[in-house]
């Protein structure tokens, strides 16, 4: 197999994943790659990325009204778990589709809250505090399985929204 180095003033450009369509292949590009990603981190995270990572879903509960924090957090819970494969494959990988890559669509925004304010949404909350757990505690396949249905959840969230 022949890798090609990208140009690192360039990166890798990948196409805009505008329609539902291509969200959901995406989606099924993320379910092949951040499932294994998952079950490499809790085999080989150190304390520090597991701790980086529960901070990161943890974070995700204390995020402003502001979409463009939420989709930054979330890409970063995602990437942090990538560089904990031990693999910088993975983490590279998911650099180059960059915070596009999280679905995170108008329609998928987070409910109001009383008062007028975009808060977090539960659902996606638990979701991530899943996966992070299951990493923390080295537990391979608990981490496979809710990063996997986390995936199936966002796709069948999209679909619902079509």
């Amino acid at each position: 197999m022949l890798m090609v180095p990208p140009d690192h003033r360039a990166g890798v450009k990948l196409s805009a994943a505008n329609k539902p369509e291509d969200m959901a292949e995406l989606i099924g590009l993320r379910l092949g790659v951040e499932v294994e990603a998952a079950g490499l981190a809790a085999a080989g995270r150190s304390d520090a990325e597991a701790e980086g990572i529960i901070r990161a879903a943890a974070a995700m509960r204390r995020i402003p009204a502001q979409t463009s924090q939420l989709l930054q957090a979330d890409f970063d819970f995602h990437r942090r778990i990538a560089q904990a494969t031990g693999n910088r494959f993975y983490g590279e990988l998911l650099e180059s589709l960059g915070p596009a890559m999280i679905a995170y669509p108008a329609h998928r925004l987070p409910p109001l809250d009383q008062a007028g304010h975009i808060g977090p949404d539960e659902v996606l909350c638990r979701e991530h505090e899943a996966i992070a757990e299951a990493i923390a505690d080295g537990d391979v396949d608990s981490a496979r399985a809710a990063m996997r249905l986390h995936l199936a959840n966002t796709r069948n969230r999209l679909s619902r929204k079509k």
